[in-house]
């Protein structure tokens, strides 16, 4: 009868809050930008639609997701320097304007990648999961302008990409429905 207990309590206590998987599109190699581009080309939406979707959309019901935060990181090729991100101070002004956004900077292109993708997934699950939350943020590479050996001219397309995390706001504890 104790050890009954005991394995039923182990068990709970695992599913109780267990962590949703991890979407890692930073491994496949369909889900690169080009060099300073935040657009999301063909194969990368198809791609993300066909194959990641389900897994999001499984993890969001079984895990009690309420945020997915995506990650747009950058290499370090050095941009232009000529920023109008300022301009677009929301998030839905941003999304309407990207054909007229230039990032200035790999921290500016990181976040407009985020946002790329956020766009993406808010028109294929934003009305299924109404109160979910998305978060966008920057993991851009710096550049150090005194050691000209730090500027990638090649660029490595391998950190040309997103991380998507999904999340719980909350921190009341979930048994995994799944």
């Amino acid at each position: 009868m104790i050890l009954s207990v005991v394995v039923v309590a182990s068990v709970l206590a695992r599913l109780t809050n267990e962590k949703p998987p991890v979407i890692r599109l930073s491994d496949a190699k369909d889900y690169r930008f080009a060099r300073g581009s935040f657009e999301v080309n063909k194969t990368f939406r198809s791609k993300l639609i066909s194959e990641e979707l389900p897994k999001i959309d499984r993890a969001i019901q079984c895990y009690a997701i309420d945020t997915i935060e995506i990650i747009g990181h950058t290499d370090n090729s050095p941009n232009t320097g000529l920023s109008n991100i300022d301009k677009f101070p929301e998030t839905e002004e941003l999304a309407n304007g990207f054909k007229r956004v230039y990032a200035g900077s790999n921290a500016d292109l990181g976040l407009l990648r985020a946002f790329s993708v956020q766009t993406l997934l808010q028109e294929e699950i934003g009305k299924q999961y109404p109160d979910l939350d998305f978060k966008s943020y920057s993991a851009s590479s710096l550049i150090n302008p005194k050691d000209s050996s730090d500027l990638n001219t090649n660029s490595d397309q391998e950190k040309r990409r997103i991380e998507i995390r999904l999340t719980r706001s909350s921190n009341q504890s979930v048994i995994n429905k799944c």
